[in-house]
């Protein structure tokens, strides 16, 4: 009779402890080879990069002085004869100009490209934060798929079993048309729960493929294209190890919300503030004037009526503009300049209250899933495990029925499933904490 070994399988499909699982293989996707691949190959980076080269380009090119322009014509032409040795005025011209801005202008335009450079470190600096952040939650939710996979999995061969006792026994009058139809509605509830686990490690391993820039395409075309297929992506997706990793600690509360204030988001805002500073600045020199100087040769060709060539002339003027009228021009780019700079201001208040409040609400989701995970290992788990065991030795002496044997079997995977969650919400909350620590390096 096939009832003795499924009632020892209900006792002992308990996982193996996550310390005694096999080691990860060379195409396994580990978490520490995850994050290396994203900050290696993610086009954001190399975006932010080139941002930054652009920059510092603009910041050389901001402080020179605007090009010369060069002006070649004629002057004084007699229209009746077009003639140039009719009339003495007549010449032939050639001449330079050159503007000035107001003092200390092209410094600041300098300055100005150069803080937008400083923006985009700090951004850059974000972005990978960021990009760790995100390629944590998302392997440790791809890692919690797998072990509700796996929970499922072996619960589905429990209750194939359960499902051809009650059969067999229903045959041949010893069970219950119910004792069917329950161990046949469990196992196929099962079943819909792996096909939405499944949808969601697919899920899970497309935000794996984006941040880490893996090419979905099959290897045949990648061929084609001369391209090498990239990152550890099975028939299945992202092979990961069985082993959940242990992230580092995040640190205390207290140093925690005094490193936010070298936040890179926080220090991106603020270069942006510095920015919109010296914006203001160039504001107010739009009311000092700008300045240029005109140089002029003109050239005569024709002579006196002794013979003599006429003398030729150079020209030289000093140009200077007049900001007199400045209540629509002025005024209201230095107002514009004041408003985007205090715009920014009120940013960063709400950037670091918004911080603030993650810290807050990640160390309290931290302190929880901790003290759950404790009372799950050392009460809930016990007991469950003893009442699936007092269930299957009640059940073959008569004393308990069909029913609340499959149920403490199903509360036993709801409570493996319960702890394996906890133990992943407690690595994904240090995730956060560790991206809000981002700017403890920067003491």
């Amino acid at each position: 009779m096939r009832l003795i070994p499924v009632l020892i399988l209900l006792v002992g499909a308990v996982p193996a402890p996550v310390w005694a699982q096999a080691a990860p293989t060379a195409g396994t996707l580990t978490l520490e080879r995850a994050e290396a691949r994203s900050l290696a190959s993610h086009p954001s980076l190399d975006e932010l990069a080139a941002r930054i080269r652009a920059a510092e380009a603009r910041a050389t090119a901001a402080g020179q002085l605007p090009d010369p322009r060069l002006s070649v014509g004629a002057a004084n032409v007699p229209v009746d004869t077009f003639d140039l040795e009719q009339e003495p005025m007549t010449q032939l011209q050639v001449g330079l100009s050159q503007d000035f801005p107001a003092p200390g202008t092209l410094d600041l335009k300098a300055k100005r490209e150069a803080q937008q450079g400083t923006a985009y470190r700090a951004r850059l600096a974000d972005t990978r934060a960021e990009l760790v952040r995100r390629v944590r939650l998302a392997w440790l939710e791809r890692f919690y798929v797998d072990r509700a996979l796996d929970e499922v999995a072996d619960n589905l061969d429990l209750f194939e079993e359960l499902l051809a006792i009650a059969r067999s026994q229903y045959r041949v009058g010893k069970g219950l048309q119910q004792a069917v139809l329950l161990a046949q509605l469990e196992r196929d509830k099962l079943l819909d729960r792996r096909a939405s686990l499944r949808r969601r490690r697919a899920d899970a391993d497309s935000r794996l493929g984006e941040l880490l820039a893996v090419d979905w395409r099959p290897a045949r075309s990648r061929r084609a294209f001369g391209r090498v297929a990239q990152g550890a992506v099975g028939p299945h997706g992202f092979e990961l190890p069985d082993k959940l990793p242990e992230l580092p600690e995040p640190p205390p509360p207290q140093r925690l919300a005094d490193d936010l204030e070298r936040h890179p988001r926080l220090r991106a805002v603020a270069a942006q503030i510095d920015r919109r500073g010296t914006a203001v600045a160039l504001a107010e020199k739009d009311y000092y004037p700008d300045m240029g100087v005109d140089l002029a040769y003109g050239y005569r060709p024709g002579s006196a009526p002794n013979g003599e060539p006429w003398a030729d002339f150079a020209s030289v003027k000093f140009r200077m503009s007049l900001p007199l009228f400045t209540g629509k021009r002025q005024d209201k780019r230095l107002a514009a300049a004041l408003d985007e700079k205090d715009a920014l201001q009120r940013k960063l208040r709400r950037t670091r209250l918004a911080l603030e409040r993650r810290a807050r609400s990640q160390w309290a989701a931290l302190r929880a899933a901790h003290e759950r995970a404790d009372l799950y290992d050392d009460s809930i788990l016990p007991e469950s495990e003893q009442t699936v065991e007092a269930s299957v030795a009640a059940y073959t002496t008569g004393r308990l029925d069909f029913l609340n044997l499959v149920r403490a079997r199903i509360q036993d995977l709801e409570h493996q499933l319960t702890r394996w969650r906890l133990r992943v919400d407690a690595e994904q909350a240090k995730a956060e904490l560790l991206y809000l620590a981002a700017g403890e390096g920067e003491r």
